[in-house]
């Protein structure tokens, strides 16, 4: 670990001496043993903090030890806090000091409250010895002109968040929609570095799955609703289709549309009913009523006591970079409900546990059923990575249906912890809280 040490001149009566201003590089102070350890020889090093860089000159000291680094203030256009340590990656003469991640919590700065920050500080475990550099920050307060963020960043000695400007960050991670034209500047200059890109919509996590053969078969099919002709289509393929926003609402808007006699019945999710003769007729009652993009999705049948049914995975990228589960819930809805939404849950429980009551299953059958569609659940996070943009953290919705078989309903990287925090498993929401971090941290290169 190491420290920054910030130093004056000779009249300021340094203990580390005078630094040499008329080179026309600015000067760096460095131990012997420093220089030794890293075999560093030049005479001349570039320090990296972030996405900013710059190159000093060498001054040997043989008062720092080997943990510290000597700068003079204002030889850099911001300022490395002192009172905080880092790690270092050394590669030739250029010393990387880090990790340094953002986190984008809102998107206007004044929503940075006194209270979001102690949130911030409990979920990233700030006050615990080693953990990396972090702001918290907004989308408004990235300036892609001077390439500079404004956050704020925790100080463990004295309890209490300090707000200074600093250059783009090693990796960035979010878990909100930002200005599209931010993240584009963010992109074009930290890369692959940012997580969490702006979401995606049903119909574009049905297009991009639907390209692969090894996931398409997961997904119930899908198709964009626009005339009558696309419900009659659907109704002729599956006996139950269910219509959807293209937009995520958290439930609202959704209808089912099934074939019931000689016609067509419509419930909503307040359960509402309503039967109509043809499709035509089932058409013009529900453009009357739609006013945005809708898709129409093939219905699967998950019924258990009269109660729809399905499974919430948490899936996230570790320190390895790879996608795994950190958890699995099971929603059974309210009698005769159309959707599994909270508001519409009648009874939360341990994932593998649900599976084991539904189907009658041993432990054994339920853990295989289960790894199977958290297998399957990781190839469309790969998926969504390749074609879609750069994720870390997302909860999918998922049917099992009685053949045993997974189907992907829909992938949120925008999800709540309100069905974790009722079922009171403090274990999945700190693995939640605290591996994007981890997954940061691998991004930065530490």
């Amino acid at each position: 670990m190491i420290k920054i040490i910030y130093l004056t001149d000779k009249k300021n009566n340094t203990r580390l001496g005078s630094i040499e201003l008329q080179s026309r590089l600015p000067k760096i102070l460095l131990s012997r043993s420093f220089l030794k350890h890293y075999l560093i020889r030049s005479r001349e090093v570039i320090i990296k903090f972030g996405y900013w860089s710059q190159t000093f000159s060498v001054k040997k000291s043989n008062d720092l030890s080997e943990n510290e680094i000597g700068l003079t203030r204002g030889t850099i256009p911001f300022t490395i806090p002192d009172e905080l340590v880092y790690d270092i990656k050394v590669d030739g003469n250029v010393i990387h000091i880090g990790p340094f991640i953002a986190y984008i919590a809102k998107n206007k700065f004044k929503q940075l409250t006194p209270n979001l920050l102690e949130k911030c500080k409990n979920r990233f475990k700030l006050d615990e010895a080693k953990v990396p550099f972090l702001i918290i920050c907004s989308s408004e307060s990235i300036n892609p002109a001077n390439k500079t963020i404004t956050g704020y960043y925790y100080q463990p000695k004295t309890g209490k968040w300090k707000k200074e400007d600093f250059p783009f960050p090693d990796s960035i991670f979010k878990k909100l929609r930002i200005p599209e034209e931010i993240e584009l500047s963010l992109e074009n200059v930290i890369g692959g570095k940012l997580f969490n890109t702006n979401p995606f919509n049903k119909f574009q996590l049905w297009e991009a799955c639907s390209a692969d053969e090894k996931v398409k078969m997961f997904l119930p099919e899908t198709k964009l609703y626009k005339t009558s002709n696309d419900l009659e289509e659907m109704l002729k393929k599956f006996d139950t289709v269910y219509m959807k926003p293209v937009k995520g609402q958290q439930g609202k808007g959704i209808f089912v549309v099934k074939k019931e006699g000689n016609g067509f019945l419509i419930i909503n999710r307040s359960k509402e009913k309503r039967f109509y003769r043809t499709v035509n007729e089932a058409d013009k009652y529900l453009h009357r009523i739609i006013k945005v993009d809708y898709i129409i999705q093939q219905g699967v049948s998950t019924i258990y006591n009269n109660k729809k049914f399905d499974f919430r995975l948490y899936l996230q990228k570790n320190r390895q970079k790879e996608w795994i589960c950190q958890g699995v819930i099971g929603r059974v809805a309210q009698e005769n409900s159309i959707i599994t939404n909270l508001k519409h849950v009648a009874h939360l429980t341990d994932g593998q546990k649900m599976l084991k009551i539904i189907f009658k299953l041993g432990d054994e059958e339920a853990e295989e059923i289960m790894n199977r569609t958290i297998e399957v659940s990781r190839q469309i996070c790969e998926v969504l990575d390749q074609k879609l943009g750069h994720f870390g953290d997302v909860a999918l919705d998922v049917i099992i249906d009685h053949d045993f078989n997974p189907w992907i309903l829909e992938v949120n990287n925008l999800y709540g912890k309100k069905s974790l925090k009722i079922l009171e498993d403090n274990e999945v929401i700190s693995k939640l809280d605290a591996t994007p971090l981890e997954y940061a941290i691998s991004l930065a290169g530490f």
